[in-house]
């Protein structure tokens, strides 16, 4: 009796196991690990370049504005774009962005995009800066203008993003466009 029990509780398992091999899987109860990169076949300064999505920073002193934090890679470089997501804003020509992180220390970047009213923030990284942003999180990003200063609080979240993405693009190879490829063929 006590065989026949064992016998038939094991082809039970055995046939639950069976069954969950043949069934498909959600795909959303899962954790994805994805880049989000995109390259379009838009060059910048005749460059190819690609970048990641944008993180979205809502600005803490300041109702209903918001900016976007994005990296983007050009060649072999790495670069950060920030917009403040208002009208006629002009950023300071000397010192831009401030980014303070949870350890104390304080990074300040200059803005590399032409002196502008558009809000918009763009630095070539260096390999120290991308370093300390990857190594730390980052508590407080602030643009300085000439009309007021916006702050930005990060999250815990938002950190892991930026880290993600940084790690993203520092092994994302930039490729050349279909296009590109199919001149060189013509040419031939």
């Amino acid at each position: 009796m006590k065989y026949r029990q064992l016998l038939l509780a094991l082809l039970l398992v055995f046939a639950l196991f069976l069954r969950a091999q043949q069934k498909t899987t959600d795909s959303s109860g899962f954790a994805h690990f994805d880049c989000g990169i995109t390259q379009t076949k838009q060059k910048l300064d005749k460059k190819f370049f690609a970048s990641t999505p944008p993180v979205e920073l809502r600005v803490s002193n300041e109702k209903h504005t918001y900016t976007i934090f994005q990296f983007g890679k050009r060649k072999n470089k790495i670069y950060l774009y920030i917009r403040i997501l208002a009208d006629d804003i002009c950023l300071k020509k000397e010192k831009n962005v401030d980014v303070f992180f949870k350890n104390g220390e304080i990074i300040t970047l200059e803005n590399e995009y032409p002196l502008n009213c558009n809000a918009f923030f763009a630095r070539q990284l260096s390999r120290k800066e991308l370093q300390k942003i990857k190594g730390n999180d980052i508590r407080l990003i602030k643009i300085y203008t000439y009309k007021k200063n916006y702050e930005m609080d990060i999250s815990e979240v938002q950190n892991q993003d930026i880290h993600l993405y940084i790690d993203c693009l520092s092994a994302y190879k930039i490729k050349k466009s279909d296009e590109v490829r199919l001149k060189k063929k013509d040419r031939k």
